[in-house]
């Protein structure tokens, strides 16, 4: 841990909030308010092509060629991946684009330096990452081509105490710049830098923002702790518009744990004394609060509300010891629960792109779904 210094510190919290966020812990107390009816369980929902026909899941090994195994951090389309697999030989980790025409190695990283690779972004050919190392201790954001010629290259190592929140947004390109979240130093209160560079390369500006925060959607924040919505305690929760000053605080009761984007909300909320759980839907104004299931209900994703329509919902099937993930999609739109896929393992989404794997870890297999593509 002393090897990682500050900044790992600053992550390893961040991953705590990061898995809040997506629902695993709850606080106890009644329900604020009545929700409307429930979508239908799960189980009795339509699955992905009987809600929509034209639905297509991709699927892709989860092993390199050279027989690495492959974790992929981002789609570019459901096709087209950025991710992480170590050298044949374990020496290095790399980071990898896997694309219809085989795969290419971007940047490799000497495992004794030991490497993490967070907050995958990118569009078009283009895609960013930060990469932490130990020795020595420091963060860099890097750029890379994903099939032109322009050689991988580091945009800064000017990233202060940089936080990942596991959310598409922790590297946020907007206007020409990519921007991340820093830990601000001060003695009185929080102070969150929202700090960004030229996605061309150049200096890194910072622009000082009192309370803790994370990115959203540009120009949104959302408050990351000091609002009630820190590690463990309910109540409101604020989102804040960077360009106008605008602040809407969420109303959320102390037993209610919430995440938000700017249109939306996840609430999850203890229902009585032997643990229960209720996973609602809310929007940011605290209306139109919607039932998606209850205690075996539990988030997919750290984000809220994909492309402002899709929650991601993992269900917990089956009894011990023989418990299974079940991952289903919560469609705003038509207030319903949609099947996608049973027996899952692990679940992300970057933009418009979800995926998941299934199988063991020695034979795993990733299946992803541009869930732009899903109309009506």
């Amino acid at each position: 841990m002393e090897a990682v210094g500050r900044t790992g510190l600053v992550r390893a919290a961040a991953t705590v909030v990061a898995l809040l966020l997506v629902g695993w812990l709850v606080v106890s107390g009644p329900p604020r308010r009545a929700p409307q009816p429930q979508a239908g369980s799960a189980a009795s929902a339509p699955s992905l092509t009987q809600a929509w026909p034209n639905a297509t899941v991709v699927d892709l090994p989860g092993v390199l060629p050279d027989g690495a195994p492959y974790t992929p951090w981002l789609f570019l389309d459901a096709s087209t991946s950025i991710g992480v697999a170590p050298t044949p030989d374990g020496a290095a980790q790399r980071v990898v684009a896997r694309t219809a025409d085989g795969v290419r190695e971007l940047h490799r990283v000497a495992k004794d330096r030991y490497p993490n690779f967070l907050g995958f972004t990118g569009a078009g050919d283009t895609v960013f990452w930060g990469e932490s190392v130990a020795d020595p201790a420091e963060t860099r954001i890097w750029r890379a081509s994903v099939r032109g010629a322009a050689p991988t290259a580091s945009l800064t190592a000017d990233t202060g105490e940089i936080v990942f929140f596991n959310s598409q947004y922790d590297l946020l390109m907007h206007d020409g710049r990519l921007y991340w979240a820093a830990v601000g130093v001060s003695a009185e209160q929080p102070v969150t830098e929202i700090r960004s560079v030229p996605m061309s390369g150049g200096p890194t500006t910072v622009r000082p923002v009192d309370g803790a925060y994370q990115l959203l959607v540009w120009p949104w924040l959302h408050s990351a702790e000091g609002t009630g919505t820190g590690a463990g305690q309910g109540g409101p929760l604020e989102v804040r518009n960077l360009d106008t000053g605008r602040r809407i605080t969420v109303p959320a009761s102390p037993s209610e744990y919430i995440g938000c984007s700017p249109t939306w909300c996840r609430s999850i909320v203890t229902t009585g004394t032997d643990g229960s759980t209720r996973y609602d839907m809310i929007r940011s104004d605290g209306s139109d609060r919607r039932r998606v299931g209850g205690s075996a209900f539990s988030a997919a994703v750290a984000d809220v509300a994909l492309l402002d329509r899709f929650e991601p919902v993992l269900q917990m099937t089956g009894s011990a010891p023989d418990t299974r993930q079940r991952l289903v999609l919560y469609d705003l739109t038509n207030a319903r629960l949609v099947t996608v896929a049973e027996n899952v393992r692990q679940v992300l989404a970057r933009q418009r792109v979800l995926w998941w794997s299934t199988g063991d870890q020695q034979h795993e297999t990733w299946h992803s779904l541009d869930l732009g593509t899903l109309t009506g």
